[in-house]
């Protein structure tokens, strides 16, 4: 029919029919190169059927036909990517879906976090504005206007809702970096780390101090605490606080629910807490606790309210700095053992602080890890006194304060023996009580791995839940064990390398970090370099989530 096509030239035809036969394109005629007959479709055709066309007639292209007029052409190239996409459409739609509506919800509990962490911040916000402190207030305000904005943008972008074990760990571990990222800026405003420093090392340094308030750690470039402002000691001190009880709080929920817990039931003083109950722990009998020592400090001579809230901050949630580098000494001993009471209530297990204010807990208050936390202290300190060869109030004193992980310190660690530096090291591997503000490996996970192991009865261990509960603890509890003395015996040594310090030293520093101690033996000062701190941070942050919580980002099998 006239108008109809009736063939088709390919870049093959030409080549085949022209180039290599040595024709002149000039006047060869297309008629006399098309490929003919012209095998077409229409446009219902599917891709099957027009794949089974080229198939068969081993062609390339299929001419789409209606009314003997061209609507197109279909390449084999142009099939394959069609099919290529649908199939790799098909295959991720569902994954892409549940990958938005997870980091929707991972984003909109982070922004919760932030914007409650900026809360918290304006305490110390207030304090320098109502002393007329204004740089470091206006520091501190910039960080809670960093962490509201922060929070506000993930709130848009986000939704709160349930969450996974994973995403649960990606949240707690994200928002506490950048809870030590804002956290750093009324440092970097103020610099109390002297002059003529350059900005990453002052970077570094501010975060390095962010980190180790918010992880309760204590380990400080700042060798004056004093000469900053008294806004400045107190958001220093203050961090801690943040750190060690309203996270722990953010921990426990996510990362602790009533099922494994209960598998732990015979380590944690004999009983649990509820959420609500940890709540009531946390917020008022940690306030009491706070205000009756600080009222106890005050008397002991004391001439700064804000130091003594300081100290107690640190004390209270086994933090460490100090308000001054002479505030605890052995010419002040009343303050000495108010201090030390603080620091072994925050070594305690929650559960026990809530029992001793109810009377259905009362009576199992006295749990076998608390026990066992005692026997330690009480062991520990009558060998360390023989070991450092120290005044007997001087070396009880450090041994409580590194049994608690809190890391206040006032004599000279470098010129210990060594057998005396191994014991602290020791006792600060070990750490607190489980489920308190003490770092470590922790007591009750080390009674849990030694019951399962010699006790073949293991039903009283397991509690009330399936023993696939109990083993799942038992499985984590070996794992954190192993890489708490791996990584201090690795980053030890690369200290060691680094600063070229002592090995014992370079060893205490790191398990000093990791296990959010803060007892130093001074290698690091606010001009060493980069990366031994950057070590050590990573020991903090590590140390504080007890390792385990950045495992479950990247191991599925530890989630199950």
């Amino acid at each position: 029919m006239e108008g109809s096509p009736i063939g088709i030239v390919t870049d093959s035809d030409i080549l085949d029919k022209v180039v290599q036969t040595g024709g002149d394109s000039d006047v060869i005629l297309l008629k006399s190169i098309m490929t003919s007959p012209l095998i077409t479709t229409n446009s219902k055709a599917t891709v099957k059927e027009v794949l089974g066309l080229m198939r068969f007639y081993k062609i390339k292209r299929v001419p789409i036909v209606e009314d003997d007029r061209v609507l197109g052409i279909v390449t084999q190239k142009a099939l394959a990517d069609s099919i290529r996409t649908s199939v790799l459409e098909r295959t991720f739609r569902k994954y892409r879906s549940t990958v938005r509506e997870q980091l929707k919800m991972l984003l909109g509990n982070m922004g919760l976090v932030i914007q409650f962490a900026g809360i918290l911040l304006i305490v110390p916000a207030l304090v320098g504005t109502f002393t007329g402190e204004t740089a470091s207030a206006a520091g501190i305000f910039l960080a809670v206007v960093g962490l509201f904005a922060t929070g506000f943008v993930l709130n848009t972008y986000g939704e709160r809702g349930p969450l996974s074990i994973k995403q649960s760990a990606i949240l707690t571990i994200s928002s506490f970096m950048l809870l030590g990222l804002f956290g750093s800026i009324p440092y970097l405003y103020t610099n109390p780390f002297g002059p003529g420093m350059s900005w990453e090392m002052l970077f570094v340094n501010s975060f390095f101090e962010s980190i180790s308030g918010y992880t309760t750690t204590g380990l400080s470039m700042i060798a004056l605490p004093e000469t900053m402002p008294d806004t400045m000691v107190f958001y220093h001190s203050y961090t801690q606080w943040v750190g060690g009880l309203s996270f722990i709080y953010l921990i426990m929920t996510l990362f602790y629910p009533e099922q494994k817990l209960s598998a732990m039931k015979n380590l944690l003083s004999g009983t649990m807490l509820r959420f609500r109950q940890l709540l009531i722990t946390i917020s008022a009998l940690f306030t009491i606790y706070t205000l009756v020592l600080v009222g106890l400090t005050y008397l002991t001579n004391g001439t700064n309210i804000i130091y003594d809230f300081s100290l107690v901050f640190s004390s209270i949630t086994g933090g460490g700095f100090t308000p001054s580098s002479t505030f605890i000494s052995l010419d002040n001993v009343p303050r000495l053992f108010i201090i030390g009471a603080g620091m072994i209530l925050s070594a305690l297990p929650f559960a026990f602080h809530y029992s001793l204010f109810n009377k259905e807990l009362r009576k199992k208050t006295l749990g076998i890890e608390v026990l066992v936390f005692a026997i330690v202290m009480s062991v520990a300190v009558p060998v360390f006194l023989v070991l450092a060869g120290v005044d007997p109030l001087a070396g009880a004193f450090h041994v409580v304060s590194a049994s608690t992980t809190t890391g206040f310190q006032f004599i000279d660690l470098t010129v210990l023996p060594v057998e005396a530096k191994v014991l602290l090291m020791l006792i600060m591997m070990v750490g607190g009580t489980a489920f308190s503000t003490a770092g470590g490996i922790k007591i009750g996970r080390l009674l849990f791995v030694f019951r399962r192991l010699f006790n073949k009865d293991s039903s009283d261990i397991a509690g009330s839940v399936t023993s696939r509960a109990g083993e799942k603890v038992f499985r984590e509890s070996l794992i954190v064990i192993a890489l708490f003395v791996g990584i201090a015996l690795l980053t030890g040594y690369a200290i060691n390398l680094i600063e070229g310090a002592p090995f014992d030293n370079s060893l205490f520093e790191s398990i000093s970090a990791l296990s959010t101690s803060g007892l130093s033996t001074w290698i690091l000062t606010p001009d060493s370099g980069l990366a031994s701190k950057l070590i050590l941070i990573a020991n903090m942050v590590a140390g504080r989530f007890e390792i385990i919580a950045i495992l479950y980002i990247f191991f599925a099998w530890l989630r199950r």
